[in-house]
């Protein structure tokens, strides 16, 4: 530990009191300390917590509303889904690994640029997701309404949170 957040650092046996104040003065001190990013890394590796599992073998344009899938989660991971059938719904990150070979633009997509759509053929193929959790068993996580097919790497889960990831007044463009 460094010596000097030593002695501020709350110590069991001390009095509640002299915790507050010191937790306080950690907090304002952290405040004030500046900080230096590093360059940020100039290609970024990731690797699949996990993957879908569902009877759909190959991309379909809608249609997903209703498909239910597990997401299968690698068993070093299992531990980190502790309390997460709590939530009604989450939010997966996954690699779509074969948009490379999707078709080249869907109809509906004339006169837009690709980060103004839901497509698939993004510059680094990632979707995210809202999906209904229909509930959990071990490193499995039952879903509803996942827009991914059978073998899609996860490469991250969230918790849906309604006052962080829902916006009253949001709005999107007339067709």
């Amino acid at each position: 530990m460094c010596k000097l957040l030593n002695h501020i650092v709350p110590v069991r046996g001390s009095s509640t009191r002299k915790n507050e104040e010191n937790i306080v003065f950690l907090g304002r001190f952290m405040r004030n300390t500046s900080f230096n990013r590093p360059l940020p890394p100039s290609e970024v590796k990731l690797k699949p917590i996990g993957w879908v599992r569902n009877n759909i073998e190959k991309p379909q344009p809608n249609g997903w509303e209703n498909i239910k899938s597990i997401i299968e989660i690698e068993a070093d991971y299992e531990k980190h889904l502790a309390r997460i059938e709590e939530y009604s719904h989450i939010i997966l990150i996954c690699y779509l690994d074969l948009a490379a070979a999707a078709p080249i633009k869907p109809t509906q997509i004339k006169e837009i640029g690709i980060f103004a759509t839901r497509s698939q053929l993004r510059p680094n193929h990632l979707a995210v997701s809202s999906v209904r959790l229909l509930g959990r068993t071990g490193n499995n996580l039952k879903v509803q309404g996942l827009d991914s097919i059978n073998g899609t790497p996860v490469l991250d889960i969230k918790p849906y949170l309604p006052f962080y990831d829902s916006f009253d007044n949001a709005q999107i463009p007339e067709k």
